[in-house]
Order: structure tokens, then C-alpha cells, then sequence
């Protein structure tokens, strides 16, 4: 056994927490300014968007970011993904940062872009007469990436107004944020992690293609 592997379970904490601690100075400082940028990249593409996850949970449940977070999520229905999302958030400066496509993009994708340290992660959600389900993709214990299909029953929008922008959530915001956290999801968990713990959500074998840009 290699001396690194021996003190890896001492030092990687500490960069993790580093890590951590950066991106979320960063998204203190320039999440609105991210968000809003995004916001009128797929607004004037005439993409239909929507506040998801941990983004969502923050607005409805304290009007704000939550503050402890690091990344912004939105969802957008993979029947509408064409090119033009990415030219239009290249557009506004952003740099793509990475993609999961499943099933060559046919079944599902997510893609994640960045600006000012901030990422935007897109989860393309596909829409059912009952509901709607995206995927996640956490690591497993041999560090490859498996899909967590995740489902919801919230699947019509109302709009709100927030930070001066038009934003589109589900009508049923309080059923969407129950699916994925679960009855309790007014209480704040600061280690919440939403690939492996959300709720109504399984693992699926299909093709993944992972590529980071």
C-alpha cells in the first residue's frame, strides 16, 4: 500500500471541505447574477424552463437561494431540447461544462454549464399524462456513474415573480418538493445530497454517454 493511499482518508476531507467552501463563496457572491443570465438566455430562445431541486426548494420555502448551497437547477422538458440552449447560454458567456446523454439523448440527458464559478445544471425532464421523471446520476462504490430515474407527480406550471424575472414552477409546488424530499422538506438538512437520497427516484441500466467538455 502507497503512502498515498494510506493518507488519503486524511486529506481528502480537508479538500473537500476547501472545495466546498469556494464554490459556495462564489454562488453567495454571483448566484443571481447567474441565475438571470440564464433566465434571459432561455427566454429569448423561447425555451420553456422551470426552477428545480434545490433551487426550487429555496424559493418556495424562503424566498431566496438557499444559502448554503452551490449550483443552480432547472428543469426543461427534453421533448424541447435543440441546439440553440447552448448557443444561447454560450452566448451569454457561459462555458459548457459537461453532459450525460442516455440512450444516444433519446430517453434522457442532463447538461451542466458554468459562469463566474457558478454551474447551471439542466435536467431534461420528460412529460406523462400522470406525472414527469429526469435522471440523476450518482458514483457508485467503483466510481462510475449509474442512473437514478426520479420521478414526479407535478407535471402542470403556474408563474411567479421572483428577483424581477418571470419564472415558471410547478402548480403543485408543495406535491413536487414532497416527491423528491419527502413531507419534512420545510425543515432545512445541510447534507441533503439529492442524486443519492431523493425520494421516489431508482436505479435503470441503459446506454450513458458521460463527456466533459
Amino acid at each position: 500500500m502507497s503512502i498515498k493511499s494510506i493518507l488519503r482518508p486524511y486529506y481528502l476531507p480537508t479538500l473537500h471541505k476547501l472545495k466546498y467552501w469556494i464554490e459556495n463563496k462564489r454562488f453567495t457572491k454571483n448566484s443571481i447574477h447567474v441565475f438571470n443570465k440564464a433566465h434571459n438566455a432561455l427566454a429569448r430562445e423561447g425555451i420553456f424552463y422551470w426552477p428545480e431541486f434545490g433551487t426550487l426548494l429555496g424559493i418556495h420555502r424562503d424566498g431566496k437561494l438557499i444559502g448554503h448551497d452551490t449550483d443552480l437547477d432547472f428543469g426543461i422538458f427534453l421533448s424541447d431540447f435543440n441546439e440553440r440552449i447552448e448557443s444561447a447560454l454560450l452566448e451569454e458567456g457561459f462555458t459548457k461544462e459537461r453532459e450525460f446523454v442516455i440512450e444516444g439523448g433519446a430517453y434522457g440527458r442532463e447538461e451542466s454549464y458554468i459562469l463566474k464559478g457558478v454551474t447551471v445544471d439542466l435536467f431534461y425532464f420528460t412529460k406523462t399524462d400522470s406525472g414527469m421523471y429526469a435522471h440523476l446520476f450518482p458514483i457508485n462504490e467503483n466510481r462510475e456513474h449509474i442512473i437514478r430515474e426520479l420521478w414526479t407527480s407535478a407535471n402542470e406550471f403556474k408563474q411567479i415573480e421572483w428577483e424581477g424575472m418571470k419564472l415558471n414552477i410547478p402548480k403543485e409546488t408543495d406535491q413536487r418538493l414532497i416527491d423528491t424530499y419527502g413531507e419534512d422538506y420545510r425543515i432545512p438538512v445541510k447534507d441533503w445530497y439529492t442524486p443519492d437520497d431523493a425520494l421516489n427516484s431508482k436505479i435503470i441500466i441503459k446506454k450513458i454517454k458521460h463527456t466533459i467538455f
